[in-house]
């Protein structure tokens, strides 16, 4: 797939330039490539070679940076000669070749020197464009839990606060699920912190799995304690998921007690609550709310949900 910062990256190069993979087959051509081949941009390489190009396509894929001087292009790049240069990615090469078209008419040594120039400046490009990928994913890693790798407290704020601002502006509720995993302490204390860690691991993927739409979150926003967002998802609603949450994991010990293997999870203790747009609370608020709710769970004695409106 041709992302938008590799279409830009070519169209950044003056020459014309098609991007193909070691088979030959064409999967992106830059604007001025694009104004040569005014009938369109075949799929193979093939096609603008006489005689199929096998011979060509070889000395590609053989030589990482190569000037194919004696390669004649079929019409409408018969003025033209090909080089080729194997793309690297983050140091491994890929099945994947860059083609710059040069004029007939440039001299040899002057045809180098532009193609160095011409690589430094896409090579250029290049960096920017991985430098920017490794800053979204540094943000993305420091909003990601690295025991269970679900996301964590600060992607969960960042989404309370967008979730309450758009069902603001749309008028539609969504709800809060917070979570506690029931006598915690005691796996962490009987078994060992290492089982504690499977067992946090275990609890996150199940809860994960059981949220059934796309919007739907879940985040670890403490040691033992989660959250559950549920966009356009009343009272009702919520708690429909809170239980299948809190039965989810019932149902795995069950399995887990029958088959006398592994360790059982901690049950859960839920409370949650819905912001209405009848009734708009803060962030905040709503937190304040669903914390209360999970207060009372575990009053009632753990192990179930309470969700108020």
């Amino acid at each position: 797939m041709i992302t938008p910062e590799c279409g830009a990256i070519l169209d950044a190069i003056s020459l014309p330039v098609l991007l193909i993979d070691g088979q030959g087959c064409i999967k992106a051509v830059n604007r001025q490539a694009a104004a040569l081949l005014k009938d369109g941009a075949p799929t193979n390489m093939a096609v603008l070679l006489p005689g199929g190009g096998e011979k060509f396509l070889r000395s590609v894929r053989r030589n990482s940076q190569s000037a194919h001087m004696g390669t004649r292009l079929a019409a409408p790049l018969e003025h033209y000669y090909p080089t080729s240069s194997r793309i690297s990615l983050k140091g491994e090469w890929q099945d994947c070749y860059l083609i710059e078209l040069f004029p007939r008419d440039i001299a040899v040594g002057s045809m180098r020197r532009v193609s160095t120039s011409l690589r430094r400046e896409a090579q250029l490009r290049r960096t920017c464009v991985q430098a920017e990928e490794t800053a979204r994913s540094a943000e993305s890693e420091a909003c990601e839990d690295p025991l269970t790798r679900i996301p964590n407290r600060r992607a969960f704020d960042r989404w309370l606060a967008e979730l309450a601002q758009q069902s603001s502006h749309r008028h539609h509720p969504f709800s809060l699920l917070l979570i506690d995993m029931d006598y915690f302490k005691r796996i962490n204390d009987n078994h060992g912190h290492d089982v504690g860690d499977q067992v946090l691991k275990t609890v996150a993927r199940l809860l994960s799995e059981s949220l059934l739409r796309p919007g739907d979150r879940v985040a670890r926003i403490g040691g033992e304690e989660f959250a559950v967002l549920l966009p356009n998802t009343d009272v009702e609603g919520a708690s429909d998921v809170a239980w299948r949450l809190v039965k989810r994991v019932r149902d795995y010990n069950r399995r887990i007690q029958r088959q006398q293997s592994g360790y059982k999870l901690s049950t859960l203790s839920i409370g949650g609550t819905a912001w209405c747009p009848a009734k708009p609370v803060s962030a905040q608020a709503l937190m304040k709310a669903a914390d209360q709710s999970l207060y009372q769970a575990k009053g009632q004695g753990r192990d179930q949900a309470v969700i108020l409106g």
